[in-house]
């Protein structure tokens, strides 16, 4: 459906045409099947009507080949303006590949960025890599209070910039849930603190939504009206690999797909793969 002003505009004129052709066309026969014109009068009027039919027949026509071609341009628009906004998303998400955050680590009540740097550092070298403050080029806390989640106390989360994107990628690695075989689930855990990717908000949505929907079922009416649903599908892990990739899902049944960037990219793949978990409306 067309979703600028004057793509409405034809589509309502499109129904109201629509809907007095019958009337116009019936008329019309009863007209032709009436008694042939006698006077020169009547041959003028009728002469009248078969022109006036015929541009309304060319008027419709030409209007239902403008709205398809509005149609057409809209959907146009629409991928171009959908490829434009994935592409910054790529290019932001990009901007993180030497990023991490880190959940859980307790804020006391004065800190410094100096202090704060070596809590960071010694915690992530509790996952066997050496990692000092010298390896950060930014590193903050996001927000400046404690928040009370279930009568749990969660301090602000902290955003860790490497200087040096293997360095990241070695703390990543050292645990099982950021290697494609295996088993563990995310996210990573030492001691009291979780590391995570750090996502844009388009990412982590996505990602949300891919977790909710593998721990869904089949009955879910979140999913019921389609196009997939899940028909026991489960999770081991789902994580972001790069631009190209995009997110990569390892089922716990052992099936493995990437290049997932949009919901459309996940819908896709469970089509194509999952018979038993498309819907009626797939």
């Amino acid at each position: 459906m067309p979703t600028t002003r004057h793509g409405a505009k034809l589509e309502s004129q499109g129904h109201r045409i629509s809907s007095l052709t019958p009337t116009l066309d019936h008329m019309y026969e009863k007209f032709k099947s009436g008694p042939k014109p006698a006077s020169d009068f009547e041959k003028s009027v009728a002469d009248f009507m078969d022109v006036l039919y015929c541009q309304i027949k060319e008027l419709k026509n030409e209007h239902a080949q403008l709205r398809d071609e509005m149609l057409f341009r809209n959907r146009d628009v629409t991928d171009s303006v959908e490829e434009l906004h994935l592409s910054v998303v790529k290019t932001e998400q990009y901007s993180r590949r030497d990023t991490i955050t880190v959940v859980g680590l307790e804020k006391p009540e004065t800190e410094t960025e100096t202090n704060l740097s070596q809590r960071v550092a010694e915690t992530l070298s509790n996952s066997g890599v050496q990692v000092t403050p010298d390896d950060f080029s930014v590193l903050h806390r996001n927000g400046r209070d404690n928040r009370t989640v279930r009568g749990k106390t969660i301090p602000p989360s902290i955003t860790v910039r490497f200087n040096r994107i293997h360095k990241k990628d070695a703390v990543l690695r050292k645990y099982r849930n950021f290697d494609t075989s295996s088993s563990a689930p995310r996210p990573v855990k030492i001691y009291q603190s979780l590391i995570y990717q750090s996502l844009t908000q388009h990412y982590a949505d996505l990602r949300s939504g891919i977790f909710k929907f593998l721990k869904s079922d089949k009955n879910d009416e979140t999913y019921i009206n389609g196009p997939i649903c899940n028909a026991g599908l489960k999770p081991k892990w789902v994580t972001y690999q790069s631009p190209t990739s995009g997110f990569a899902v390892k089922l716990a049944t052992g099936e493995y797909f990437n290049g997932i960037h949009v919901w459309r990219d996940f819908e896709k793949i469970i089509l194509s793969n999952f018979p038993n978990c498309h819907t009626s409306a797939s």
